[in-house]
């Protein structure tokens, strides 16, 4: 029963407005048809009274909690005029003054009874009540807005960690797939250019490190630099100095390291020309800080197209 007296002063403007509403649909639509297409005319009928529509629940809902509601009364008394001036206009159009008229009340009885429904039903507040409830929806507006950024600096921030993570792994397999195809590189080239008997054995992969002591005149680890023992070139049993050691150490390093630059080089589909060779290995060399005669370019190319077999490499 308690739910039927709320809902009765309801009964009339709810029914004054679907009448204007759908007079309006009804009006608008058939004016624009002269203009448009049927079906886009109406729509925008539609969306004429969806909007309007739009701004009385908005109106009717901030009333209710007593809050401001200046924009959707402002819609809402903005389209009045509007839908009043359309339903008249029609009404002309069709000749029927009587219909012009009674169209034109439908929407304004409609605002009318609507206010009157809204202003009974709605909360009445004091404007000290109002303005605290204003402070405390403005402070739990503060506070969502600071916790919905702080969540999103988090997750910014751990998804700024895991690309860092991702980055660094990435970058880990990059350089073991590095290390390893050099591996393979080196093991391939040592298989197909065996060394001659005359050389024991090849060294293996360099490190950063002892290249640039090597390139930079330094004493690899394993040979002794000069001035041990006492300040002067200490001798050995066979008569030699360290300092000739040394020296003897860094050529064999030096005719390993073209030995090696040759084979591959050489190790091209097709072979290179002796001219091309000579061009790419001097090249090679000076741009390592290696040494040698063209003699010794000249049979390393002579080995290498030997053991290349029939057909390897044009003069």
């Amino acid at each position: 029963m308690s739910n039927l007296k709320k809902a009765a002063p309801w009964v009339l403007p709810a029914a004054l407005t679907a009448v204007a509403v759908v007079w309006a649909v009804a009006a608008i639509g058939d004016t624009l048809t002269a203009q448009a297409h049927p079906a886009f005319a109406y729509s925008v009928a539609v969306l004429y009274d969806a909007v309007w529509l739009y701004a009385l629940a908005q109106e009717t809902a901030h009333r209710r909690q007593g809050s401001s509601a200046r924009l959707p009364k402002a819609i809402g008394w903005v389209f009045l005029p509007l839908t009043v001036a359309v339903l008249a206009v029609h009404g002309l159009l069709a000749g029927d003054v009587l219909a012009a008229v009674v169209g034109a009340l439908i929407p304004v009885l409609a605002k009318v009874t609507l206010v009157m429904a809204i202003d009974r039903d709605r909360t009445r507040i004091s404007a000290r009540a109002q303005a605290a409830i204003d402070r405390t929806r403005a402070a739990t507006r503060d506070r969502i807005a600071v916790s919905r950024a702080v969540a999103a600096a988090r997750a910014d921030e751990t998804k700024a960690a895991a690309h860092i993570v991702k980055g660094a792994r990435e970058a880990e397999a990059e350089a073991v797939t590095v290390t390893h195809d050099a591996f393979e590189r080196y093991a391939e080239v040592i298989d197909q250019h065996p060394l001659p008997e005359a050389v024991e054995e090849l060294p293996g992969l360099v490190s950063d490190r002892e290249l640039e002591a090597l390139l930079s005149g330094g004493v690899p680890e394993g040979v002794p630099a000069l001035g041990t023992g006492g300040g002067g070139q200490s001798g050995t049993g066979d008569g030699t100095t360290d300092g000739t050691r040394q020296v003897e150490a860094m050529k064999a390093a030096n005719n390993r390291a073209v030995a090696l630059l040759a084979a591959q080089v050489y190790a091209t589909d097709p072979p290179p020309s002796k001219r091309k060779f000579r061009e790419t290995m001097r090249a090679a060399m000076n741009a390592r800080g290696l040494t040698g005669s063209w003699e010794t370019i000249d049979a390393l190319y002579d080995r290498e197209k030997a053991l290349a077999g029939p057909g390897g490499g044009t003069p």
